[in-house]
């Protein structure tokens, strides 16, 4: 097989970045980090998270996540609250206008990826899926 696996890698990498861009763009309007939104992500994920979770998620030191949540806290979109059986532990989840925004966040990143694909036929969206859900099984080594 005579093929160049490290373009077919910076492939991969230009599309995601393409994507993120695509993305990023559609959402600066909500006037969060990228961060922030991973945040928000994570909260709409599981519903209720605490600060090492998120740190584990995010790969991010303790402090900055903490600045991050302290920040959306700030602005509205979480809360805090303690843990009944555990005093010690903290969770971060939703305020309602937190809850709102998630909504919303949702539409607008439906938009962004139906943007990222608005010039492929249904026929070629399917072929890529079908090419990406073979790559990625066979790098799990799925068959």
């Amino acid at each position: 097989m005579n093929y160049n696996s490290f373009e077919i890698a910076m492939l991969i990498k230009e599309i995601y970045a393409s994507t993120i861009e695509i993305v990023s763009n559609n959402l600066k309007e909500s006037g969060l980090t990228h961060q922030q939104i991973m945040v928000i992500k994570l909260i709409a994920h599981n519903g209720k998270v605490n600060i090492s979770q998120l740190c584990d998620e995010m790969f991010l030191a303790k402090g900055t996540v903490s600045g991050i949540v302290k920040r959306l806290e700030s602005q509205g979109y979480v809360k805090k609250i303690k843990d009944d059986e555990d005093k010690r532990n903290t969770y971060v989840t939703f305020s309602d206008k937190g809850i709102e925004f998630a909504k919303n966040f949702r539409c607008e990143i439906n938009k962004s990826f139906d943007k990222v694909f608005e010039n492929f036929t249904d026929e070629e969206i399917k072929e890529v899926k079908n090419n990406l859900l073979n790559l990625r099984n066979k790098i799990r080594g799925d068959r």
